[in-house]
Formats: C-alpha cells, sequence, structure tokens
C-alpha cells in the first residue's frame, strides 16, 4: 500500500512539472507541516503536495489536471479558518493563493476594486484610504485573512448589522470551476440581470471551484465615529441593552458584548483596561454625517444612561476608539493567555432571544466544568463562546467538543443558525442536517455535484458523504384547484396545491402581482397565481427581520413595517401596482434606495421553494447573519421563476428615516454631471439615499435621516453638488413615488433595464438621444430605464447596443449574461432535472 502511495505521488509531481518550477512545488515532510491544519488545528492531514501559483493561468491549468486525474485539492489562503475548512486532503494537493495578492484595479470614482483572491482583506482599505473609501467587511482576522478565503466562507465580522457580510459586497467573480471551466459572474456595476449566481458562489466553502479576481464595492468611509463603551455588573444587562437601542430606533455600526473572561484575556494580551469588577461591557459604535451622528448621539446616551451601566466610556479621539477595538479584535487569540487550548464557537440565535442563550452557556459551563468566554457579536446574535480546555488533560478535548456541540444544538433550537461568519467545514458537518431537512441536504449534493462531478473541489468540507439508502417514499397527493379563468391557469390556496400542480404538469410558470409581464414566458405550459398564498409568517420588530408568503402584497409588508418606524430599504418598485414579495424577488428589481443600502439581494436572508421535482427546499434562515450551507435565497433573486417557485421568504429591514429631502440640479452637460454624480457618491460628508439621472443631464440627489439634522445637511450637499431647486415636501414624495411606478413610460411601450457603469453614460447619449426611446440613469449611474414602441425595430435598436436587458414590459425574454451561462446552467439541472419551468 505504501508502494503504490508514493508511485502514485511520483506521478502527481510528474504532472505538476509541467505547469511549476520545482521551487514552486513543495513536497518535503518540513515543508508540508506549514499546510497540515488551518486555524483549527484538532484537524490535520498532510497532503501529497503543495503548489504556489503565481497566475490565474497557472490555476486554471492545475485544475484542469486535477479534473483529468481526479486528484482532490484544496484551495487556501492564509489558513485562518475557524472551521477546518481548508484542511487538506491525503491524496491530494493544496493550491496556496498567496502569490495572487495584486490588486488589479482600483476605480475610487465608480467605487469598485479588482482583486486576486490572495490580496489580505486590510490592505483593500488601506489602498483605498486616499480616496476616502475603504472595503466594510472586518473579521477579526482582516489582517492577515485574504479576500479569496472570505468569499469561500462568506466571513463577516463587527459591523455586519448595518453592512452585511461578505456577500453583500461582492459585484462578480471570475471563477474556475472544478472541472476547468472559466465562468464570469456578475460585473462591476451595482445591479445585475438573471439569477444572482455571483452571491451564491460566495460562501460555497470551496466546493464549486477557485475565485480568480474578485470585484468589489468600495464605500465612503464615514465622516465621523461615535465609539461608546458601557460596563454592566452582569451579562444579562448588557444585553437587554442592545434590545434598548434597536427599540430606541438607532442602527449602529457595530454592537459587541465581551463578558468577565474574555475582558480578563484582552487585559493579559494587549494591555486594555477595563472597570474593575465588571462583568461584561457592550461596544456600541454610531457612524456617518456629523450631524447626522450628533443626532443620534443624543439618543444613544439616553439609551445607555437609562440601562444602569456601572461606568461609560466615550471615545474621544480616532486612538481611544482603537484601543477599545483593540481588545474586541484581539480576543480570539487573547484567550490563549487562560489557557493553552479552545475550542471558538460561531452559532447565532435571534437577538430577542440572546439572554436565554447565554443563561443556557452558563448552565452548559457548570455541567461540563469547563470554563466559557464569551465574545459576540451582539447586534446580530452572533455568538463567539470560547471553551477553554487543555489538550494533555485526557479525555479534555472530547468534553469540550460535547459542549460545544451542545451550543449548536441550542442555536437550532431556538430558531438561530449553526454559523454566522465561519462556515460549517469540518467542524459543523454534522450539524447541517440538524439544521435543515433530508431533502434540503440532498439538493445540496445535487448542487455541488452538478458544478462539480467529480467531487474533487475541497472535498469533505461542509457536506457530509452522502448515503443513498432506499428512494424517497412517495408524496401524499393533494386536490389540484378548479381552473378558474382560463385553460391551465390555476390560482392556489396552500403550499401542497402548488407542490400538486408542479409535480402533475410538464410545463410550469408562477406569476405574482403580474406588474413585471416581461417577465412572464410565454412558451406554453400550465400557469398558476400565488396570490392567494399571503399573509406575513412572522414580524418582530426587534430582530430587524420579516418573513412572509411569496403572494403577500409588497403593501402589506411596508404598512406593517411602518407601524414599527422600519422600512423595505431597497425601495421595490410597483408597490401601488399589486406587486407581490415572490415576485419582486423573482424579478430581481430594485428602486431608488439600492444607490446607499444595496438591492433586494442585500437584504434577504432565507426562502422555501419548490424545486423542478416538487419537492419543498428550504435555504438561509430567519436571523440576519447566516453561512450555513448554500446561498439559496440570493440565487432566487433575478430568477424569474426558472429555478423554482418562492413560496416564503425572510427579509432583513431597517429603521426609515424620519424625513427625506430632495435637491435637483441642472447641469451644463452629461459629462458635467457625470463629475459631479461621481464626486458626492464617494465622499463621507454627504451621504446620499438616491440618485436619479434624467436626461441629459438634470439630476436629482436625496438624502434622508433625523428631521434636526436635514437643514445643515442640505447645505453641504450644496455645497458639493452645485445650487438647485429643493423639492416641496409633497412634491419630493411624489417624485420618487412615481419613479417607482415607472409613471414616465406611456401606456404600453416596452420597459427594458440595463446594468451598466456611470463612465459609460457619455457615449450611451451620444447613441441613445438620436433614437425614439424614452431614458434615465437610476442608481447612481449604474441601471439605465429606456423605455420604447414594443416593435420589432424598437428591439432590434437595443439589441445593437450589445448590452443585456430585462424586459419589465415587452415580449422578450432576458437571457443570463453569457459569462454566467455555464454556472447558472449547472445550478438549473441541479434544481430542475425535467426542466419544468422557464428556461435560461
Amino acid at each position: 500500500m505504501a508502494s503504490t502511495t508514493v508511485t502514485s505521488a511520483s506521478r502527481l509531481i510528474s504532472d505538476l512539472e509541467t505547469i511549476y518550477p520545482n521551487e514552486r512545488i513543495l513536497q518535503k515532510p518540513s515543508e508540508l507541516a506549514v499546510y497540515e491544519s488551518d486555524a483549527l488545528t484538532v484537524f490535520r492531514s498532510r497532503p501529497l503536495a503543495v503548489v504556489l501559483p503565481v497566475s490565474q493561468t497557472e490555476v486554471v491549468d492545475t485544475i484542469r489536471l486535477c479534473y483529468q486525474k481526479r486528484i482532490p485539492f484544496v484551495a487556501r489562503g492564509s489558513g485562518t479558518s475557524l472551521s477546518g475548512g481548508s484542511l487538506p486532503v491525503e491524496t491530494g494537493i493544496v493550491i496556496a493563493l498567496n502569490k495572487l495578492n495584486k490588486i488589479l484595479e482600483l476605480d475610487p470614482r465608480q467605487r469598485f476594486a479588482i482583486v486576486e483572491p490572495g490580496v489580505v482583506n486590510v490592505q483593500v482599505s488601506q489602498a483605498a484610504a486616499r480616496y476616502g473609501l475603504y472595503y466594510a467587511p472586518d473579521p477579526s482576522s482582516q489582517s492577515v485573512c485574504t479576500i479569496g478565503g472570505n468569499v469561500a466562507f462568506n466571513s463577516g465580522g463587527a459591523h455586519c448589522l448595518k453592512h452585511g457580510m461578505t456577500s453583500n459586497h461582492i459585484l462578480g467573480i471570475k471563477a474556475v470551476l472544478a472541472d476547468g471551466t472559466v465562468v464570469e459572474l456578475g460585473g462591476a456595476s451595482l445591479e445585475n440581470n438573471g439569477p444572482d449566481v455571483t452571491g451564491f458562489f460566495v460562501g460555497s466553502e470551496g466546493l464549486f471551484g477557485i475565485a480568480l479576481e474578485i470585484t468589489l464595492r468600495l464605500i465612503p468611509r464615514p465622516e465621523t465615529f461615535k465609539t461608546v463603551m458601557a460596563s454592566y455588573s452582569s451579562l444579562e444587562l448588557a444585553g437587554e441593552t442592545v434590545s434598548r437601542v434597536v427599540a430606541a430606533g438607532l442602527l449602529p455600526g457595530a454592537m459587541e458584548i465581551m463578558d468577565r473572561l474574555a475582558l480578563k484575556a484582552a487585559e493579559a494580551a494587549v494591555g486594555s483596561q477595563y472597570p474593575k469588577g465588571a462583568e461584561a461591557v457592550l461596544i456600541v459604535e454610531l457612524e456617518g454625517e456629523e450631524q447626522e451622528v450628533a443626532a443620534e448621539f443624543e439618543a444613544l446616551q439616553d439609551v445607555i444612561s437609562a440601562s444602569r451601566p456601572m461606568e461609560v466610556q466615550v471615545a474621544a479621539n480616532e486612538n481611544q476608539r482603537l484601543q477599545i477595538w483593540k481588545g474586541r479584535k484581539c480576543a480570539f487569540s487573547a484567550v490563549g493567555h487562560l489557557s493553552p487550548d479552545y475550542i471558538v464557537q460561531d452559532g447565532v440565535v435571534p437577538r430577542s432571544r440572546l439572554g436565554e442563550a447565554l443563561a443556557e452557556v452558563k448552565k452548559l459551563s457548570r455541567k461540563y466544568e469547563i470554563e466559557v468566554a464569551n465574545v459576540f457579536h451582539a447586534g446580530d446574535g452572533n455568538l463567539h463562546p470560547l471553551i477553554l480546555f487543555d489538550s494533555s488533560q485526557p479525555g479534555s478535548l472530547k468534553k469540550a467538543e460535547e459542549l460545544a456541540g451542545e451550543i449548536l444544538d441550542m442555536c437550532i433550537r431556538l430558531g438561530g443558525s449553526i454559523t454566522g461568519e465561519h462556515g460549517v467545514g469540518m467542524e459543523k458537518r454534522a450539524y447541517l442536517s440538524r439544521m435543515f431537512s433530508p431533502v434540503d441536504i440532498r439538493q445540496m449534493h445535487a448542487l455541488r455535484r452538478a458544478i462539480d462531478p467529480a467531487e474533487i473541489a475541497n472535498p469533505g468540507k461542509m457536506l457530509l458523504p452522502e448515503v443513498l439508502t432506499a428512494p424517497e417514499s412517495e408524496k401524499e397527493s393533494f386536490a389540484v384547484p378548479p381552473v378558474n379563468t382560463q385553460h391551465g391557469h390555476f390560482q392556489p390556496t396552500s403550499e401542497e396545491e402548488v407542490l400538486e400542480i408542479v409535480r402533475q404538469h410538464r410545463r410550469v410558470v408562477a406569476m405574482g402581482g403580474q406588474t413585471k409581464p416581461g417577465l412572464i414566458p410565454s412558451d406554453g405550459g400550465c400557469s398558476f397565481d400565488l396570490r392567494k398564498i399571503g399573509g406575513i409568517v412572522e414580524y418582530d420588530p426587534s430582530e430587524f427581520t420579516i418573513t412572509a408568503r411569496a403572494g403577500t402584497s409588497i403593501q402589506e409588508l411596508q404598512d406593517a413595517l411602518a407601524e414599527n418606524g422600519q422600512f423595505l430599504p431597497f425601495d421595490p418598485p410597483l408597490v401601488e401596482a399589486g406587486a407581490t414579495l415572490g415576485g419582486t424577488i423573482a424579478a430581481g428589481i430594485s428602486g431608488p434606495g439600492r444607490f446607499r443600502y444595496g438591492g433586494i439581494r442585500d437584504f434577504i436572508l432565507g426562502v422555501e421553494i419548490v424545486n423542478g421535482r416538487a419537492q419543498k427546499i428550504k435555504g438561509g434562515g430567519r436571523v440576519v447573519k447566516n453561512a450555513a450551507g448554500f446561498d439559496l435565497p440570493k440565487l432566487m433573486v433575478g430568477s424569474q421563476g426558472m429555478l423554482g417557485v418562492i413560496l416564503q421568504a425572510t427579509l432583513k429591514v431597517f429603521p426609515r428615516p424620519q424625513a427625506y429631502r430632495t435637491l435637483k440640479v441642472v447641469y451644463s452637460s452629461p459629462e458635467d454631471a457625470l463629475r459631479y454624480v461621481l464626486e458626492a457618491g464617494s465622499v463621507s460628508d454627504v451621504t446620499l439615499e438616491a440618485v436619479e439621472w434624467e436626461p441629459p443631464s438634470t439630476v436629482f440627489y436625496r438624502i434622508g435621516g433625523r428631521s434636526v439634522s436635514l437643514p445643515e445637511r442640505i447645505r453641504r450637499l450644496s455645497q458639493r453638488v452645485g445650487t438647485g431647486e429643493l423639492l416641496e415636501e409633497d412634491a419630493e414624495s411624489q417624485y420618487w413615488k412615481d419613479l417607482l411606478h415607472f409613471r414616465w413610460v406611456p401606456e404600453g411601450w416596452s420597459l427594458a433595464r440595463i446594468p451598466i457603469m456611470p463612465s459609460s453614460i457619455p457615449s450611451l447619449e451620444g447613441r441613445l438621444s438620436s433614437l425614439p426611446y424614452l431614458y434615465r440613469y437610476a442608481c447612481g449611474g449604474n441601471v439605465l430605464f429606456i423605455a420604447g414602441q414594443n416593435t420589432e425595430e424598437g428591439r432590434s435598436h437595443l439589441a445593437d447596443l450589445g448590452i443585456n436587458s430585462l424586459y419589465l414590459r415587452g415580449n422578450d425574454r432576458s437571457p443570463v449574461p453569457s459569462g454566467a451561462l455555464p454556472f447558472a446552467k449547472r445550478i438549473k439541472q441541479a434544481l430542475d432535472p425535467e426542466g419544468r419551468f422557464p428556461e435560461i
């Protein structure tokens, strides 16, 4: 057996030598030892070899060799994974990506960067700092972890509640799939057409392939921060304060809690000073424009004062702010001063159940007689219990793992997730099936096999080897509702009836409010209307989440949120026309607020769908932070019914600004307008809600926030973008409402949405102004909406522009961008193997 292994290794090295010089193929035991584990050192495995590519071509050639020879491979960045996600395979190789560490492009005016996977997280912000920009995701290991690793595990950090996770800041990915196919997903525009395959790739833990180039969204660095650290006599009091902050309508950039043991470790490691006798500290950080933060800080002070703190410290300058964060950022490594070994867990619970969860952790600590230090992202319920043990003591590791397992089970029981940002990896594989059903897990396997048919990409991670036992039992049959409008058109009243319709028909088309008829295929088959499957399933304002069935009208959601001072920040369009939740997700269309807050892709947390095998599948969850399993929710955004029927969804929501103001400025030329639009969007002293551009050169700038801060902010905005007309309150509201309903488009005309880059607007103006169209630029110039008479000539003109169009009205099906097509088709095959849903 040993000689066979030696022979295999020898052949492998010989094959690799056709791609790499000898010095970039590591095979000596001393060289391989460094790669035997990642930051979760309880798992160890020695690969046959490690290769060090310096070009994308070498990575692609390596993958193709591995696929041809069926050699397992594991991509690795800095090895900071805390879930065993980059553990090598003994019969395979490690592809170490640290030498692919170039920032290929940084465009400060359009606010994006294109980087290779080996670029270290913090280096992006350092490179962007001279332009007043930064990259928002900030895991604790950001000074060493790589962007490629962040993409693989959808890493988070302290500021996820407000800014989201890695997937919310990835605009595009060039990747090589596990069989050597190179695909282009997304791009540099804030919007893209078709299913959100970019978001789906993020968090796949290396099971689909390797990202070669990653396009990142950059945002203006906040003009100011207000960082408060309050100490408490109990952990429970600190947790209660978090709920009070949320109830006050505040959305801090970060809210973090550390308990007594974590404080002790931080003091020992980096000399952080905390009040004597404190059982916990709460760190709350506000960020944004000076006037807005000043107004919010007054409200925060009132909340903190009423929360019975032992002591309150407010950072007076940047050095004091960094000192507060230094203790929190080093918490994991600092625990090494208290214990020779530790396990860090990463479960998530609903914020409203934090107190219950912490009490349970305390009880488990006593049960196992093991100390647990608690550090957690309090704003999003992401627990990081540090379980301390001494591996030199027999049985100590086993006890610590059992305690960790009970914590994960608790997170599932409380309605949370087994991982918020570390991923499943090796450590949590057995727990994924406790969070998801067997049908969900089988669907994940099918997706993985469709993209990696040989299962050689990072094998053994996330998904336990599938055990194929008896075939699935026959599903119960339900009565199909009667035809109620025309032949082949149904109006189901329950999820069971939807399942039955899909099962009984060869071709099916799901519809919502039919407010975007251009997206409804006309290629035959049975159609059904989901509007009778509606209603809000769960809404707790303190959680910042809402769950509703697909047929629920957006108006119903907005009314419920408004009663609690909350809203859907991505501004769903066509609300008054009857848009539904499912239809809005399937269309993937967002409104003007997308400019500041992100699109619907950035607010969808969980879904339940019916796949092409008439099975109910769940993806994601109901908490604001979740990195367990493939990101099915994002995949449904823009899917246009091609991949499944959406039954229900969970969305993240935000506090609604108290008031809005809009400044209308007319410039002398499109070039002049572009200069001001790009500058205004790249600075931190004017936070814009929306930017709408009416050709040729009239721009509407919208800001929102606390009423008391708006006059001064409008004054500063005028200094930035020029003197203009301030719309009256009623006119302001009506202007944006008219945009959301496309009232500028004549009845009967086609309407298309086209992702663009702001820099392309001057050249587009030269081509469009002579054509018989109405058009406008939305989302700060990232989207072109264009309307014309629904004629063959009109569609031909659009095709001549050579850009990917999504038809909201008209009868042209909107194609998936060609670069993403190979990836999207594999996904389609896994979710809809019999082709029941509309074609991609």
